[in-house]
């Protein structure tokens, strides 16, 4: 890149923390870093405590000043960035579970892009994979810079596998059938070849435990409720298959989209 990419990350919870440390720690100046965030003082002595303060913006500024824009915000609150102005050829990257790039961009009168990414802890510790769609040469980029291993797919529809792979590590501490993962594997491998690839990364991030109990409570930090990992770790100890249980991984990523998708668009005054 000839000159500094200015970023800006709405939203400053698990991920918006993650890659704003990440940036940093991998030379992006706190100058060309825009942070906002609900105003909640817990999260105001997050950002103290990393040393942001100095990137604190109001949303108006991140998005009229930034080449970039990782939304990182709540579903809920993503209708409140409509009515802002954009600088001109601002890209918008939204992390949010579920929302399609047709629903976003009657949000932002801007290019639109989806992307997911594995958890906050592997980011930090330059162990995360990430997709993006469609691709964009400047979010690779930034994937690459701050060790981002990334993955491409097709289509939009592919995230919902990305999604159920980015969930794979917690799967696997729960299920000790190596010939049922296997196969599980190789059969969504079918439909997204990288799956393979996706799954030698989750043996690779699974942390050692002292104790029976230490790993059912890191299991149960991964799991959101209502959420991908949720669906495949109910379903394993339901008993069912590992491949079912992906697959019901998978359909969950669907059902969000298929929910929230609805109520966003008629919520939202379409940009003419």
């Amino acid at each position: 890149m000839k000159r500094n990419v200015k970023i800006g990350i709405a939203g400053f919870g698990h991920l918006g923390q993650a890659i704003s440390r990440s940036l940093i720690n991998h030379g992006f100046v706190k100058e060309d870093i825009y942070i906002s965030y609900k105003g909640n003082p817990a999260t105001f002595e997050k950002i103290e405590k990393l040393g942001l303060t100095v990137c604190l913006s109001e949303n108006e500024k991140i998005f009229s000043e930034t080449d970039i824009v990782f939304l990182a915000v709540k579903p809920q609150d993503v209708e409140s960035f409509q009515a802002m102005e954009l600088m001109k050829n601002t890209l918008v990257v939204s992390c949010l579970a579920g929302l399609s790039t047709e629903i976003l961009k009657k949000i932002f009168n801007t290019q639109i892009f989806r992307m997911m990414v594995s958890g906050p802890d592997t980011i930090v510790a330059e162990k995360g994979i990430a997709t993006v769609y469609p691709y964009n040469e400047l979010v690779s980029y930034i994937f690459q810079k701050i060790k981002l291993q990334f993955f491409e797919i097709s289509n939009e529809s592919e995230i919902d596998i990305f999604t159920a792979g980015v969930c794979l590590p917690a799967a696997l501490l729960l299920e000790d059938n190596e010939f049922a993962i296997k196969e599980a594997i190789n059969e969504i491998g079918k439909d997204y070849p990288a799956f393979l690839d996706i799954y030698e990364w989750a043996k690779g991030v699974l942390p050692l435990f002292n104790a029976e109990s230490e790993k059912t409570e890191y299991i149960s930090k991964m799991i959101t409720k209502g959420g991908v990992t949720e669906a495949i770790i109910n379903s394993l100890k339901s008993g069912e298959s590992f491949l079912t249980a992906l697959r019901n991984g998978i359909g969950r990523s669907r059902d969000i989209s298929q929910k929230i998708n609805p109520i966003l668009e008629s919520n939202v005054k379409t940009f003419r």
